[in-house]
């Protein structure tokens, strides 16, 4: 009997009390009013995100929401357990991931022409082949006979075909590009006996879009006729291939195909579980295990879609971007695009403050969840994860609220600008005169030493996201006083800055500097923070700096 993942028992969750457990999706649910599930503990984050996502579409599918008062009942009154089975279970013969026929996730073809690969290359940072031959692989520790449990193999599968990078010519990317940003809603519950609780099925429902989002566009006809259903599941038909540049558009296929996207060709190759094969992510042992997999290059490309979990960016030249996460330590400078400012929102952010209303007091608190591989083409630096507070910036009447915000941010950026530019000229200035007043002063050389590089201001932002969380809740709180919120945080980033600048030149310690340069260059980092500097006026606060010339009234 193959292996399916609509009914076996393949999901590691943890509980509230800590208990951990095995269960099917239909039994998300389960315990729910004693001990219900807060998470998925599969051993990589990676595994735990793109799973959850799958429960996320694999629910939207089932339990499609006509109208808002589907979605509020579904929250306030979680579906028992053998409701979702009831609704899962005509979707069942789509999800088998072993056997003869159609597998999840996988190619109908078995590939046999293609090398079998180790197991292990399902994961994402898994060393290239340039890598392996260079012996340059730092995360992941290369086993030749390594095996992976059934579900531990389901969960690879399913992420590498939903956040699917660069992988070589042919190889392509997910239907979001090579490691994409995931934003979602996590809502706490009001327990009825006190306290707060942040369930894994309401993770999974805050999420799960509206029906305005696909168009309301159902599988024509029975349910049980399953002749259109490759429309959403893509495995269920032969791959659709790209090597003569064909694309698969949002017109092929219905827009549900977002969640289950397969840009990647590729066939697993399972055998009887042995002693000398163990799960080499320690899972448990079963009568099978995946052992390898095989692959083909130019598989699905899609082009033109917009996925409802993400963030997207408008380009003037490329259209519609999705958002991908970056290096570094994440900071409140990347809330604008973890909320989609300047595109598209998420579709369960964009409509959580019109949701969040219907629930009244059965709604704790709530936050932003934001996660997602920084990618280098095929190489995985670094995997983000990071929360927010939540913000009702798509409400009603929240316009000025989002101006105010971008405003704040934009200011941090001109001011960490300002800060490299006066640490630089501080430490490598020259001599010059201003030509417009003829006066002496210092400016950058030609060409900057390789140190000039690596200036950090990161502390900036680091040592400003307190005050500016503080603010952002002065601004919700006080319609009325965002005026005095955005002259209050000029003052705030103009001691932090300067406070930066005499830590990172340190002005006694520099003996065999010029003095004169160092004090020229904080005087000017002094002015750029001025009330009537471009930052100022980022703020929408500046004042004249000729005190008989009128100030601009500030919005």
């Amino acid at each position: 009997m193959a292996f399916n993942l609509l009914l076996e028992r393949w999901l590691p969750v943890r509980r509230v009390s800590g208990k951990r457990d095995w269960v099917a999706p239909h039994q998300l649910t389960e315990g729910f009013a004693e001990d219900p599930i807060v998470g998925l503990d599969f051993p990589r984050a990676d595994f735990n995100a793109a799973v959850l996502e799958f429960l996320i579409g694999v629910v939207y599918v089932a339990l499609p929401c006509q109208k808002a008062a589907d979605w509020v009942k579904g929250s306030l009154t979680p579906p028992a357990p053998a409701t979702l089975q009831a609704a899962l279970s005509p979707l069942a013969f789509a999800f088998d991931f072993d056997g003869d026929g159609p597998r999840a996730y996988q190619d109908t073809s078995d590939l046999a022409a293609a090398d079998c690969r180790p197991i292990t290359g399902l994961f994402i940072d898994f060393p290239g082949e340039n890598t392996l031959k260079n012996n340059a692989d730092l995360f992941i520790k290369r086993r030749d006979a390594s095996a992976l449990c059934l579900p531990y193999a389901a969960a690879a599968t399913i992420t590498l075909q939903t956040y699917a990078p660069s992988g070589g010519a042919g190889h392509r990317t997910s239907i979001r590009g090579g490691g994409p940003l995931t934003t979602l809603v996590a809502p706490r519950r009001r327990l009825a006996g006190g306290g707060e609780v942040a369930t894994l099925w309401d993770r999974i429902w805050a999420n799960v879009p509206d029906q305005k989002w696909d168009g309301s566009d159902p599988i024509a006809g029975d349910p049980a006729d399953h002749a259109n259903w490759p429309l959403v599941f893509p495995w269920l038909a032969a791959a659709i291939t790209s090597s003569h540049g064909q694309i698969v558009a949002p017109a092929d296929a219905t827009k549900r195909q977002s969640f289950f996207g397969c840009p990647r060709r590729l066939r697993l190759v399972f055998q009887q579980a042995s002693p000398d094969h163990p799960c080499v992510l320690g899972g448990p042992a079963g009568a099978i295990m995946a052992v390898g997999f095989r692959t083909q290059n130019y598989g699905a490309n899609y082009e033109g879609w917009t996925h409802p979990l993400s963030p997207y960016r408008d380009d003037k030249k490329a259209g519609r971007l999705p958002i991908h996460p970056h290096g570094g330590a994440a900071t409140y400078g990347d809330w604008l695009a973890i909320w989609g400012y300047d595109g598209t929102p998420a579709v369960g952010v964009e409509i959580w403050d019109r949701r969040r209303a219907l629930l009244g007091a059965t709604l704790a608190g709530d936050a932003i969840e934001a996660f997602g591989f920084d990618m280098d083409n095929a190489k995985a630096r670094q995997w983000l994860d990071i929360r927010l507070p939540w913000v009702g910036v798509y409400g009603e009447d929240a316009a000025t609220l989002r101006t105010a915000i971008a405003q704040m941010i934009g200011a941090t950026q001109k001011a960490s600008q300002r800060l490299r530019l006066a640490i630089r000229l501080a430490l490598w200035g020259q001599r010059a005169t201003d030509p417009k007043t003829g006066k002496p002063g210092f400016r950058l050389p030609d060409e900057l030493p390789a140190d000039a590089a690596t200036i950090d201001v990161t502390p900036i932002w680091q040592e400003t996201e307190g005050p500016f969380r503080r603010h952002v809740q002065d601004l919700i709180a006080k319609p009325d006083g965002h005026l005095a919120v955005r002259k209050l945080w000029l003052k705030t980033l103009r001691g932090q800055t300067l406070r930066q600048f005499d830590t990172t030149v340190d002005l006694d310690g520099l003996t065999d500097a010029d003095p004169h340069r160092l004090l020229f260059a904080r005087d000017g980092l002094s002015r750029a923070l001025a009330p009537w500097s471009e930052v100022a006026k980022t703020l929408d606060i500046a004042e004249p700096k000729n005190p008989k010339q009128p100030a601009k009234e500030p919005a």
